[in-house]
């Protein structure tokens, strides 16, 4: 038995031993990056961040949007609610360095008899009754001799920045879905303006086919033609319709709205989103610190590791003391005499002697997690560098593919009016005119279309650099 002297210096030795912390130390994941992309986009080693990058379009109905999304949509809720538990389970790991300290009360009022063996106090015999007053504080401590709970505070509060980080990647893909949406509606309204366009066209072509094949100047079958040219331009427009609708309904979701809600409020057409000027992406090597993706798998990492060493104090003594202060009277007026007094204290240690090898398992896999979250870091990182090549090389061709395709409507819409001008002089047969007024009709299309890919393109590359980059005045 140890005696209530060399307490103290027991407890010195303890709290000096408290030092000792098992398990590795987290080291920040290194691996060789490129210097710069290998796209044709310009890079910069000091690019500007621009939190806002949805701003640059120019767009004060998307910026709305966005704004929406942010306060309502269901996916940021969950993210921040699994931070908010996240940071609920860290303080619940923090709690555990500090002693638990419960108070309790009591007043028991007990009446017996002589034939019981309960008297009344100071009574000389005979039926009696008593009062017991009974208060005190008990509290526990376990002593963090070998680190276990400093390690575990540790992965805890790295699981907490992971969910951070996680919050963060989910604002960021919302925010390019959003974008992406509404680029996709305001692409598919366009093209229903080409359509309709068109189809317009190919009425006015279809009444001077008929007026000229009633005038003897065309056949019957040219009239028969041009009418299917109009059911077939006809016969375009609803399947746009129909995905506009579908865009405009994935917009409500992502805005925590019902899906029809929307409609009203893109009903009127605008232009297609554009990003005016360059973009200039920054260095491969900033993705490790910007990427929301990649912080968290680096947290992810940081939090395995700590969690080896819970791990591997699990293996060794546990100390612990459990104590009481309190009084104990028979009276109201006695809880105050230093005779109503009571304490105790109960020191612990608990060793592990035999499990069957289940502690050393519980290391091997905290070792094994470890190892996957690197690999999960390592395919993470890759994935980025991915990412963001494709974006660029998608912006960068797009850019050239678009700049193609308004050469080609410039010139097909002159071969059309030639061929019209041509058939109206009966210079030429009503082919050349169907020909040519498909052909600027498809070109019409596919320049509309390249419009909405070269601002999703650029979306892409803004999701892909993780929420900073420069755009440079062109």
């Amino acid at each position: 038995m140890i005696r209530a002297a060399r307490w103290p210096g027991l407890l010195l030795v303890l709290a000096m031993t408290a030092g000792c912390t098992l398990g590795p130390d987290h080291e920040p994941p290194q691996m060789a990056l490129p210097a710069e992309w290998s796209g044709s986009i310009a890079t910069s080693a000091t690019a500007v961040q621009q939190g806002a990058w949805w701003q640059r379009f120019g767009d004060s109905e998307l910026d709305g949007l966005i704004a929406e999304a942010l306060q309502a949509n269901p996916d940021v809720a969950k993210a921040r609610a699994t931070l908010r538990a996240a940071r609920a389970g860290l303080a619940q790991e923090q709690a555990g360095l500090w002693p638990g300290v419960d108070a309790s009360a009591s007043v028991t009022r007990q009446h017996g008899s002589s034939g019981g063996g309960t008297e009344a106090a100071g009574s000389g015999g005979g039926a009696g009754t008593s009062t017991a007053w009974k208060a005190d504080f008990d509290a526990s401590f376990e002593l963090d001799v070998f680190g276990g709970q400093r390690r575990a505070i540790e992965s805890s509060r790295a699981s907490a920045e992971a969910s951070e980080a996680d919050l963060d990647s989910t604002v960021l893909s919302l925010i390019g879905d959003v974008a992406d949406a509404y680029v996709q509606a305001r692409g598919y309204q366009a093209r229903l303006a080409v359509a309709q366009k068109t189809l317009a066209t190919r009425r006015d072509t279809a009444a001077l086919t008929r007026d000229r094949a009633r005038a003897g100047l065309a056949t019957e079958l040219d009239a028969v033609q041009a009418y299917a040219e109009v059911a077939d331009a006809e016969a375009a427009i609803p399947p746009l319709e129909q995905s506009y609708r579908q865009q405009v309904h994935s917009l409500g979701i992502l805005t925590g709205a019902p899906p029809g809600d929307l409609l009203g409020l893109m009903q009127r057409p605008e232009a297609i989103p554009s990003l005016a000027g360059q973009v200039v992406a920054d260095a491969p090597a900033t993705l490790l610190a910007r990427r929301p993706d990649i912080r968290a798998a680096e947290r992810r990492l940081a939090a395995a590791t700590a969690a080896i060493g819970a791990a591997e104090a699990d293996r060794y003594p546990a100390i612990s003391f459990a104590g009481m202060v309190g009084i104990n009277a028979s009276s109201l007026r006695d809880l105050g005499e230093v005779s109503s007094r009571v304490w105790s204290i109960a020191p612990e240690v608990s060793l592990p002697v035999f499990d069957a090898g289940w502690r050393a398992a519980v290391v091997d896999q905290r070792v094994a997690e470890r190892d996957e979250a690197v690999a999960a870091w390592r395919s993470t990182v890759l994935t980025a560098l991915k990412e963001v090549e494709d974006a660029l090389t998608g912006l960068d061709r797009e850019r050239a593919h678009n700049d193609l395709l308004r050469r080609s409507v410039a010139a097909y819409a002159d071969a059309a009016r030639l061929a019209r001008t041509q058939y109206t002089a009966g210079l030429s047969d009503f082919l050349d005119v169907l020909d040519s007024e498909r052909s600027l009709a498809d070109a019409q299309d596919t320049l509309t279309q390249s419009d909405a890919t070269l601002a999703i393109q650029a979306i892409a590359l803004f999701k892909a650099l993780g929420g900073g980059w420069e755009v440079a005045s062109s």
